[in-house]
C-alpha cells in the first residue's frame, strides 16, 4: 500500500482552491417576467367641460339668532339642551311671571273702567244737548261736559294700550323658538334672575345654510347673480356640495381688495354646520379641455391616479382633475388626448405590467 504525502506547497494550493470554491457565488434563480394583463382602455378625448374659480367661503346659518329675555323674572324651567333640534313655537324656558300677571289683571280692570266712564259721558253729553237747548243748563256747563265726551275715548285708548303692554309681559315668560333650527347654546339655568335683555339661548336654522364667499377684485367679472358653485368640506373630503350665489355685496373693500357674496346651500341631511370652512370652485362658463369618466380615476389618500397604456405596458400617472359634469371629469394635467387609459382598472394592476 502507498501512502500519499502532501508537500506544504500542495497543501496550499488544495486551501486555495477550496476556499475560492466556498466564495463563488451560486447562481440566483430569475424572478419571472410579470404576467401580461387584458384590460379595457378608453381614449382621452376633448370635452366641454365646466371651469371653475378656486376660492374659500365659510358656511353661516341663514337664520341665526341670541334670543333676549324680553321680560324680567326667575327661570322656572328650561326645556332644551345644547344640540336640540326644535320646531318654530317650541317653548324653550319659561320665567316666573305671576307679578306682571297681577299688573295684567290691573290694567285690564282700568280699561273696563275707562270704557264704563266714556259709555257715561256720551250718555251724559246727549242728557245735556236737551237741557240746553232748554235753557235748564248754562253754556259753560255745557261745554265741561263736552270736553269729557271728547276726551273719553283718548282714556279708553291709554287704558287698552297699558292692557296690552301687560299681557305682553305675561307672554314674554314663556319664550320659544323664532323659527326651526337647532340650539348652539343655552346661557341659563333655573333659579337665575334674568333681566329682559339677557341672553338666554341661541339658535340657529341648519337647511338651507349661506356660504360666504370673499371673491378678489380681479375675479368680479366671474361673479354673477344665480351662477353656481360647487365646494368641499374637510369634514367630507370626496364629497361635493352645491349652491347657488344669491346676494352680492355692492361694494370692494379697500383693506382687502375683494367683495363679499353670499350663496345659498341647501342642508337637507344637515350634514353641513355653520362655521365649517369650505373649498370653493365658482363656476365662470365651458371650455373644450381633455376628459375622462370617472370609472378611470383612482383616489389614493385623496390623491388621483390613473393608468396609461404606453407601448403594451402599464404607466400609472398621478393627475389633476377639474370640474365634473355627469359621468366625465376634466384632466387638467398628466394626460392628454389621444391617452389610452385604462377603463375601470384592477385592483391589482401595477406600474410596467404588459398587456396583451
Amino acid at each position: 500500500m502507498s501512502i500519499l504525502r502532501c508537500t506544504p506547497g500542495a497543501q496550499w494550493l488544495a486551501s486555495t482552491l477550496l476556499l475560492a470554491d466556498c466564495q463563488r457565488p451560486h447562481a440566483v434563480p430569475a424572478e419571472p417576467p410579470p404576467e401580461s394583463v387584458q384590460v379595457e382602455t378608453i381614449e382621452v378625448s376633448q370635452q366641454p367641460m365646466p371651469q371653475a374659480l378656486a376660492l374659500t367661503g365659510t358656511l353661516r346659518g341663514r337664520q341665526q339668532a341670541e334670543l333676549a329675555a324680553n321680560a324680567t323674572g326667575r327661570v322656572q324651567k328650561t326645556f332644551v339642551e345644547r344640540g336640540t333640534e326644535v320646531r318654530q313655537g317650541d317653548l324653550l324656558a319659561t320665567l316666573d311671571v305671576r307679578s306682571a300677571r297681577f299688573t295684567a289683571t290691573e290694567a285690564q280692570a282700568n280699561e273696563a273702567l275707562a270704557r264704563a266712564q266714556a259709555e257715561t259721558a256720551v250718555r251724559e253729553c246727549a242728557r245735556y244737548q236737551k237741557l240746553v237747548e232748554h235753557g235748564a243748563v248754562s253754556p259753560a256747563e255745557f261745554d265741561r261736559m263736552s270736553d269729557a265726551c271728547r276726551t273719553s275715548p283718548f282714556s279708553v285708548e291709554a287704558a287698552q294700550a297699558r292692557s296690552q303692554v301687560a299681557a305682553i309681559a305675561v307672554g314674554d315668560g314663556s319664550i320659544r323658538a323664532p323659527f326651526a333650527g337647532v340650539i348652539t347654546a343655552r346661557y341659563v339655568e333655573p333659579g337665575e334672575y334674568l333681566h329682559a335683555d339677557n341672553r338666554v339661548v341661541s339658535v340657529v336654522a341648519l337647511d338651507p345654510l349661506k356660504l360666504e364667499l370673499t371673491v378678489p377684485e380681479a375675479n368680479l367679472a366671474a361673479l354673477k347673480v344665480g351662477g353656481g358653485l360647487s365646494f368641499t368640506v374637510p369634514a367630507y373630503p370626496t364629497r361635493h356640495f352645491s349652491g347657488t350665489v344669491r346676494y352680492v355685496g355692492a361694494a370692494v373693500r379697500e383693506t382687502t381688495r375683494d367683495l363679499v357674496a353670499e350663496a345659498i346651500v341647501d342642508n337637507p341631511d344637515h350634514a353641513l354646520r355653520p362655521g365649517m370652512f369650505a373649498t370653493v370652485s365658482l363656476f365662470t362658463g365651458d371650455a373644450t379641455v381633455p376628459a375622462l369618466p370617472s370609472s378611470a380615476l383612482i383616489n389614493q389618500d385623496g390623491i388621483a391616479h390613473v393608468f396609461v397604456v404606453v407601448n403594451k405596458r402599464i404607466e400609472e400617472r398621478v393627475v389633476q382633475i377639474g370640474e365634473a359634469r355627469g359621468d366625465l371629469v376634466a384632466m387638467v394635467r398628466g394626460v392628454t388626448p389621444g391617452d389610452h387609459v385604462v377603463n375601470n382598472p384592477s385592483p391589482t394592476l401595477r406600474n410596467g405590467q404588459p398587456t396583451n
